[in-house]
Protein backbone atom coordinates (compact mmCIF):
# COMPACT_ATOMS: atom_id res chain seq x y z
CA UNK A 1 0.00 0.00 0.00
CA UNK A 2 2.94 2.25 1.12
CA UNK A 3 3.91 2.54 -2.77
CA UNK A 4 0.92 3.40 -4.48
CA UNK A 5 1.19 6.59 -6.48
CA UNK A 6 4.60 6.61 -6.17
CA UNK A 7 7.38 6.19 -8.44
CA UNK A 8 8.38 2.35 -7.04
CA UNK A 9 4.66 1.34 -7.67
CA UNK A 10 5.27 0.13 -10.92
CA UNK A 11 7.88 -1.94 -9.61
CA UNK A 12 5.43 -3.14 -6.99
CA UNK A 13 2.43 -3.81 -9.53
CA UNK A 14 4.75 -6.24 -11.76
CA UNK A 15 6.01 -8.43 -9.10
CA UNK A 16 2.92 -8.60 -7.03
CA UNK A 17 1.29 -9.43 -10.47
CA UNK A 18 3.95 -12.24 -10.85
CA UNK A 19 3.34 -13.47 -7.13
CA UNK A 20 -0.59 -13.69 -7.63
CA UNK A 21 -0.86 -14.76 -10.90
CA UNK A 22 1.93 -17.90 -9.90
CA UNK A 23 2.60 -18.95 -13.13
CA UNK A 24 -0.84 -18.48 -14.68
CA UNK A 25 -1.17 -15.49 -17.23
CA UNK A 26 -5.10 -14.99 -16.61
CA UNK A 27 -4.70 -14.98 -12.57
CA UNK A 28 -1.87 -12.30 -13.41
CA UNK A 29 -4.19 -10.66 -15.86
CA UNK A 30 -6.72 -10.35 -12.36
CA UNK A 31 -4.20 -9.71 -10.72
CA UNK A 32 -2.99 -6.64 -12.50
CA UNK A 33 -6.69 -5.77 -13.22
CA UNK A 34 -6.97 -4.94 -9.30
CA UNK A 35 -3.69 -3.86 -8.66
CA UNK A 36 -4.54 -0.98 -11.13
CA UNK A 37 -8.05 -0.39 -9.64
CA UNK A 38 -6.01 0.11 -6.00
CA UNK A 39 -4.04 2.75 -7.80
CA UNK A 40 -6.61 4.58 -9.42
CA UNK A 41 -8.42 4.45 -5.93
CA UNK A 42 -5.57 5.86 -3.88
CA UNK A 43 -4.75 8.33 -6.36
CA UNK A 44 -8.21 10.21 -7.01
CA UNK A 45 -8.82 10.64 -3.57
CA UNK A 46 -8.54 14.07 -2.13
CA UNK A 47 -5.31 13.72 0.19
CA UNK A 48 -7.40 14.24 2.85
CA UNK A 49 -9.22 10.69 2.36
CA UNK A 50 -5.66 8.96 1.25
CA UNK A 51 -5.06 7.71 4.70
CA UNK A 52 -8.51 6.43 5.09
CA UNK A 53 -8.31 4.79 1.59
CA UNK A 54 -5.53 3.05 2.03
CA UNK A 55 -6.69 1.56 5.41
CA UNK A 56 -9.49 -0.13 3.95
CA UNK A 57 -7.57 -1.35 0.72
CA UNK A 58 -4.82 -2.23 3.44
CA UNK A 59 -7.34 -4.94 4.96
CA UNK A 60 -8.78 -6.28 1.29
CA UNK A 61 -4.93 -7.10 0.32
CA UNK A 62 -3.90 -8.64 3.37
CA UNK A 63 -6.49 -10.55 3.27
CA UNK A 64 -5.62 -11.88 -0.28
CA UNK A 65 -2.08 -12.41 0.34
CA UNK A 66 -2.97 -14.29 3.91
CA UNK A 67 -4.70 -16.35 1.36
CA UNK A 68 -2.11 -16.89 -1.40
CA UNK A 69 -0.08 -17.87 1.62
CA UNK A 70 -2.52 -20.59 2.71
CA UNK A 71 -3.31 -22.07 -0.39
CA UNK A 72 0.87 -21.93 -0.84
CA UNK A 73 3.30 -21.67 1.57
CA UNK A 74 6.29 -20.98 -0.26
CA UNK A 75 4.97 -18.01 -1.48
CA UNK A 76 5.91 -16.44 1.86
CA UNK A 77 9.62 -16.00 1.16
CA UNK A 78 8.88 -14.73 -2.27
CA UNK A 79 6.41 -12.11 -0.60
CA UNK A 80 8.36 -11.27 2.12
CA UNK A 81 11.74 -10.53 -0.20
CA UNK A 82 8.75 -8.46 -2.33
CA UNK A 83 8.11 -6.58 0.48
CA UNK A 84 11.88 -5.73 1.66
CA UNK A 85 12.69 -4.79 -1.66
CA UNK A 86 9.86 -2.60 -2.11
CA UNK A 87 10.47 -1.01 1.51
CA UNK A 88 13.67 -0.47 0.77
CA UNK A 89 12.98 1.49 -2.39
CA UNK A 90 10.38 3.59 -0.53
CA UNK A 91 10.97 7.53 -0.52
CA UNK A 92 12.21 7.55 3.92
CA UNK A 93 8.83 9.53 4.76
CA UNK A 94 7.03 6.18 3.70
CA UNK A 95 9.51 3.60 5.47
CA UNK A 96 8.46 4.48 8.64
CA UNK A 97 5.83 5.65 10.81
CA UNK A 98 4.82 7.63 13.56
CA UNK A 99 2.24 8.04 16.07
CA UNK A 100 1.82 10.44 18.61
CA UNK A 101 -1.14 10.45 21.35
CA UNK A 102 -1.57 12.97 24.12
CA UNK A 103 -4.22 12.88 27.18
CA UNK A 104 -4.30 15.39 29.27
CA UNK A 105 -7.85 15.45 31.21
CA UNK A 106 -7.72 14.51 34.30
CA UNK A 107 -8.71 10.75 34.45
CA UNK A 108 -8.61 10.07 30.77
CA UNK A 109 -7.27 7.53 28.80
CA UNK A 110 -5.17 7.88 25.50
CA UNK A 111 -5.45 4.89 23.04
CA UNK A 112 -3.98 4.06 19.71
CA UNK A 113 -3.39 1.53 17.32
CA UNK A 114 -1.26 1.17 13.87
CA UNK A 115 -2.25 -1.23 11.17
CA UNK A 116 -5.20 -3.07 13.02
CA UNK A 117 -7.93 -2.61 15.16
CA UNK A 118 -8.82 -1.43 18.52
CA UNK A 119 -11.59 -3.04 20.66
CA UNK A 120 -12.76 -1.82 23.89
CA UNK A 121 -14.76 -3.72 26.32
CA UNK A 122 -16.53 -0.92 28.83
CA UNK A 123 -15.81 -2.21 32.29
CA UNK A 124 -19.77 -2.65 32.95
CA UNK A 125 -19.62 -2.00 36.73
CA UNK A 126 -17.53 0.74 36.26
CA UNK A 127 -20.12 3.27 37.17
CA UNK A 128 -20.95 0.49 40.76
CA UNK A 129 -19.67 1.18 44.14
CA UNK A 130 -17.00 -1.40 44.80
CA UNK A 131 -18.82 -4.73 46.14
CA UNK A 132 -21.88 -3.96 44.46
CA UNK A 133 -21.36 -5.71 40.67
CA UNK A 134 -24.35 -4.90 38.01
CA UNK A 135 -26.31 -8.20 37.00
Amino acid sequence: MGAAATDVWHSARSGFARLLGRGDSDREAVAVRRLDALAAEVAQASPAEHEAVRQRLLSIWQTRLIDLVEEDPTAAETLRSLRDELRSRLPVAQQQWVQTITSSASGATAQGVMFGNIINHPDRNADQPTGEARP
